[in-house]
């Protein structure tokens, strides 16, 4: 199953106790189906549950609609829909309808309570949302061609805290959100709170590994300076001892070459810790500048002595 299928079978799976939020939850089905006017309502799901669902929270309503299956050439379509006259009539009343509106907007005086407005949420959800799986990306979304109805629930939510984005995609309205802390608070507000922890635990588990990503290449980074700094201090000792220079260099200079050619892994802090008395990173450093400014030296008088020779 899908991530955004686990979050709405827990939010199918949620207890409803007051009758101003059943009819909070039923609205949010009623305005985001396929279809509402004075005919009746159709609300079309990819998912059993999500049907049964709406039936189950109808019929608390006195509305006994129906869920048949539609075989679809590639997939099953679960259709719940109320077309009885009487029940048409009793929907519309309850929701503040006549069914021949030119467009559906949300009336906020529905909300009676403050568990309404997430209540109207997740089943709207139910009927137009996706959540995308965040091992991947942080993303949810509701989708609708009623328009006025999206711009309607965005401004909802801005009054609630959130803040979603709205583009128009093909003939629909999307209302999104792209941030990791909106989508856990949200799916927490819609009641879907293991999707939400899973959410975190997954943002957890990637900054932990973009840091532990971080640490390796910083150290990935500190080996190859090391390997440079020494390959630079091993030639220079070669080149004094080809020219047999190195018996006449200071004995500091000699002391740290020779850990140098001992120990070439090392880094300059690690070298100074071996030598007696310690030295700090800088007064390595400082030496090993010594050794390749003379060996410079070297090779530089020695190139010059070759061409005047020719």
């Amino acid at each position: 199953m899908s991530f955004s299928g686990k979050a709405k079978t827990e939010l199918c799976k949620k207890n409803i106790h007051k009758p101003c939020c059943v009819r909070a939850a039923c609205y949010g089905f009623a305005l985001f189906s396929r279809y509402l006017d004075d005919k009746g309502l159709v609300l079309q799901t990819e998912r059993a549950l999500v049907a049964q669902t709406a039936q189950r929270l109808f019929r608390r309503l006195g509305l006994h609609g129906e869920v048949i299956t539609k075989q679809r050439t590639e997939s099953v379509i679960y259709e719940f829909s109320i077309k009885d006259p009487d029940e048409v009539a009793m929907l519309l009343m309850t929701v503040g309808l006549n069914g021949n509106e030119p467009q559906l907007r949300i009336d906020p005086s529905l909300f009676v309570c403050g568990e309404c407005f997430f209540h109207f949420l997740a089943t709207a959800f139910l009927s137009c949302g996706t959540v995308a799986d965040p091992a991947r990306e942080y993303s949810l979304e509701f989708a609708s061609s009623r328009h006025a109805a999206i711009e309607d629930l965005g401004q909802l939510l801005r009054q609630r805290g959130f803040e979603p984005g709205i583009v128009e995609r093909k003939n629909a309205q999307l209302l999104y959100f792209k941030a990791s802390e909106q989508v856990e608070d949200l799916l927490t507000a819609m009641g879907a709170t293991s999707a939400s922890l899973e959410v975190m635990e997954r943002k957890v588990y990637k900054e932990l590994r973009n840091k532990a990503n971080r640490i390796a290449n910083c150290e990935n980074a500190n080996i190859d300076k090391i390997v440079a700094a020494s390959g630079s201090a091993l030639e220079a000792v070669r080149i004094l001892r080809e020219h047999q220079c190195f018996a006449t260099l200071p004995l500091e200079l000699q002391e740290v070459a020779k850990l140098r050619e001992q120990y070439p892994e090392y880094s300059l802090a690690e070298l100074g810790q071996l030598l007696d008395p310690p030295l700090s990173r800088a007064g390595v450093c400082h030496r090993m500048k010594k050794l390749t400014n003379l060996a410079q030296q070297i090779t530089h008088s020695t190139t010059k002595d070759k061409e005047e020779t020719r």
